[in-house]
């Protein structure tokens, strides 16, 4: 059952050597085209990597993270908003100039349709690895990828047969991360709380070192900040 499935994932990064069969691979690319998406726009583009060369680059500028290179399938996720402009383009309309906007549509569109194919890689018994190390050099893996204007790269994506079965991470309360009505006031003792529940989630047993060294002053969201900025005028959406 798909909710058994989703509440035993995790996370992996260990992959056996064999490929995904071409009729499994069309059956989660089809779940990912079923996701909802606003309008009905599909305001995303999946890239399949297949080159080898093409995937070591990728890995490389991802953090040199050896399941991008070792999964049996490797996609970049993109939020595209070309193909829409072009269809406009066809009936001789113009296109907006709505870079906020295209950015939020796409970004949902494109995480929607990739957490639908990775459900369904689970569901299908492969294993699934998100790769956000592709946001450290966007700008330079949109022209490895000739990515048109309006399209721009969100996250990556590993597929295949997993070679381990590593624990769950933990996560945060429920009652801290799903509020009612409005969003309230997390005390001290709530944020305390989230300290503990997640202290298996970080190597030296204190999650602060984790939560800071992406979010905090100098940390990586940070130091991706100029690099997003860049990639978005290179790719079209200048605000």
């Amino acid at each position: 059952m798909l909710v058994e499935t989703i509440l035993s994932r995790r996370s992996i990064r260990k992959y056996k050597p064999q490929p995904i069969p071409a009729e499994d691979l069309e059956r989660i690319i089809a779940c990912a085209q079923r996701a909802p998406t606003g309008g009905g726009l599909q305001v995303y583009t999946l890239v399949r990597i297949t080159e080898r060369a093409l995937r070591d680059q990728i890995t490389h500028l991802a953090g040199d993270q050896a399941h991008v290179r070792d999964a049996a399938e490797f996609f970049v996720v993109c939020l595209d908003v070309s193909r829409n402009q072009a269809l406009i383009e066809q009936r001789g309309g113009q296109p907006a100039h709505a870079p906020l906007m295209s950015v939020f549509y796409g970004m949902a569109d494109a995480m929607i349709a990739a957490s639908y194919m990775a459900a369904a890689a689970e569901a299908l018994g492969y294993g699934i690895c998100f790769i956000g190390g592709i946001q450290n050099a966007l700008g330079e893996i949109a022209r490895l990828l000739k990515l048109p204007q309006g399209a721009l790269p969100v996250v990556g994506l590993c597929l295949g047969a997993p070679d381990e079965q590593p624990e769950q991470r933990p996560r945060m309360p429920a009652d801290t991360l799903v509020r009612q009505n409005e969003y309230g006031r997390l005390t001290a003792k709530d944020l305390e709380r989230c300290y503990t529940a997640m202290v298996g989630a970080s190597a030296s047993g204190d999650w602060y070192n984790t939560v800071n060294r992406y979010l905090g002053a100098g940390g990586t969201m940070e130091a991706r900040e100029a690099v997003v900025q860049q990639a978005l005028e290179q790719q079209g959406f200048s605000f």
